[in-house]
């Protein structure tokens, strides 16, 4: 099977094809997504624009069982930030096209009305989706299953996303057809709403070729051996990212009140993965503490949490959700966590960049700390498109300005995740110097005490955190197998060759996450954008209890943090 890239004019409904050579296919995902921008010259154009292409890559492994390794990468000039952006997602999407050889698609220029893209072996079609606009993504999906009932995966933009909102995102459908996986940063389902497209649908495909040989199948069982038998792997299989809430809750690093304090319980976690597990396994019913959001992968850090009846009320509950629209809101429990947590994928919204806006609303007195009511009030004026609904749409940076309120936790008009930068630095630096904002899937230093390490030496952590997840992008992995792929990079690398048909070596590991990053760069150049942005203001002069730490990143010290890549 040979891969393809398909490039759509959305105007003609035009479908372009070429075969994608070995070398480019190990070069995919988000390494894919830039140099695509790039040569489009993307960096000038309008986000909102028909001109800003969105770009949409797998990795080599695409379509195999290979653990963790079908990963999505959607590219575009973000409307949030006004530079690159690389919104990554797991789910079936990635597999999907991988089981139909096309490495990617470009999309060009808007419809004339709203469109769903069909994919299948008989190729890509646009059709009408005007059947499917303004409802919820649950319902929508629904819908979609039920008309093409041999869809492999679906991807789709809600209702805020429908009118523009820059909260909106894409979601995909996980391992159980659930709408939970979104390509959620940047504004992504803004981009696909200024195109008029409101969904994908992949049916058919099979194995790929590369995927039956015995040498990859040898690959694939010892790296699936080495993530079960790695200790930092099987944390995330007992408790999920949501125990990164138990630790940075006990570091103070956790946000909490509009990241004005860094610890929520000075005991136990009450929003933590180690209780979360606990009731998981309480209720029982259709709870699960370990889930694949993606065909074949044996980390399953996913899970579904169900409400004191045992009934799901969404999966997955992850750590960003539980630290930005959870304690940084001052939520109470999980059960209200859950709750806006599918609240917001019916609306299908980034939860950070909602619970960031949220805590912004309720720091400056229009809703009270801890009011669900006021949460659910709020998603029902953004579902409905209200002149009140759309300013919270409009994303936290904006909507802070919008207010007059000057505690707004963004960098480069992005919502931080969940790690406060006072206590958290290393992610930090990475806030500050990555070209796509306050986005920790960029390069995360999560686990280091605060002033344990100078500001050379955070630099330097960031730094190859980038380099290795601007690789782990590129291939189309997920980031929770990094403390096997960080070591192991010959053997990453050889799986990856096997699968894109092109030797490569522990050496490309460090190159292509390079290559990556300086492109970047260069968009972010070419957009006007600066290399460094500094934290929000409030961060060097608040001291951040219980610490009561105040930032140390100085801008000017990070200005050459960059020339690392001349190295």
């Amino acid at each position: 099977m040979k891969r393809r890239w398909l490039t759509v004019d959305l105007a003609t409904g035009q479908v372009e094809t070429r075969v994608v050579e070995p070398r480019e296919v190990l070069r995919g995902g988000r390494w894919r997504t830039v140099r695509e921008l790039l040569d489009r010259s993307a960096a000038g154009v309008d986000p909102l624009s028909p001109e800003n292409p969105i770009i949409i890559a797998t990795g080599p492994f695409a379509g195999s069982s290979f653990s963790s390794a079908n990963r999505i990468s959607i590219g575009f000039k973000s409307p949030l930030t006004g530079g690159v952006k690389e919104s990554n997602s797991g789910g079936t999407l990635a597999y999907a096209l991988g089981r139909l050889g096309i490495a990617g698609l470009t999309l060009l220029g808007a419809a004339r009305g709203w469109v769903l893209l069909h994919v299948s072996e008989e190729g890509l079609r646009l059709e009408s989706a005007e059947p499917y606009l303004g409802r919820g993504v649950y319902e929508t999906a629904a819908m979609l299953r039920e008309h093409y009932p041999a869809a492999v995966s679906i991807g789709l933009i809600g209702p805020v996303a429908e009118y523009g909102g820059l909260l909106g995102g894409f979601s995909i459908t996980d391992s159980d057809f659930q709408p939970s996986r979104l390509s959620a940063r940047g504004g992504t389902g803004a981009v696909f709403a200024a195109k008029r497209v409101k969904a994908i649908v992949v049916e058919g495909g099979e194995t790929p070729e590369f995927a039956r040989t015995p040498a990859f199948k040898r690959a694939m069982r010892d790296y699936a051996k080495a993530l079960m038998s790695d200790d930092g792997v099987r944390r995330y299989t007992v408790v999920g990212t949501a125990g990164t809430a138990d630790f940075e809750n006990m570091l103070g690093g956790l946000p909490t009140k509009n990241f004005s304090r860094g610890r929520f319980a000075e005991k136990e976690n009450p929003l933590g993965g180690e209780v979360m597990r606990r009731t998981i396994l309480e209720r029982g019913g259709q709870g699960a503490t370990e889930h694949a959001c993606m065909p074949g992968c044996v980390i399953k850090c996913s899970n579904k949490f169900p409400d004191a009846s045992g009934r799901v009320i969404v999966s997955p509950l992850e750590y960003e959700t539980l630290g930005v629209a959870g304690s940084n809101l001052c939520l109470k429990t999980l059960d209200e966590v859950a709750e806006l947590n599918r609240l917001a994928n019916d609306l299908g919204i980034d939860t950070i960049e909602w619970g960031a806006t949220l805590g912004v609303a309720m720091d400056a007195g229009l809703g009270e700390w801890g009011s669900l009511e006021f949460v659910r009030r709020v998603a029902d004026e953004m579902r409905r498109g209200s002149k009140e609904g759309r300013r919270y749409a409009t994303g936290t940076a904006r909507f802070g300005r919008a207010i007059g309120h000057d505690r707004v936790p963004v960098v480069r008009d992005q919502a931080m995740s969940a790690y406060d930068p006072r206590v958290v630095e290393g992610t930090g630096v990475t806030f500050m110097t990555s070209a796509q904002g306050a986005d920790h899937t960029t390069g995360n230093v999560a686990r280091l005490n605060p002033r344990e390490k100078s500001l050379e030496e955070l630099m330097e952590l960031s730094f190859t955190a980038q380099v290795y997840m601007g690789l782990a992008d590129a291939l189309g992995l997920c980031a929770f197998g990094g403390s096997v792929n960080n070591v192991q990079k010959e053997a990453i690398m050889t799986a990856a060759g096997l699968a894109a048909g092109f030797e490569a070596s522990a050496a490309d590991f460090d190159r292509i996450g390079r290559e990556v990053l300086a492109m970047e760069l260069e968009f972010n150049r070419a957009a006007g954008l600066p290399d460094v942005m500094p934290l929000p203001r409030f961060m060097y002069e608040e001291p951040l209890p219980p610490r009561n730490l105040t930032s140390r990143l100085d801008p000017a010290v990070l200005a050459g943090f960059w020339k690392r890549l001349e190295r």
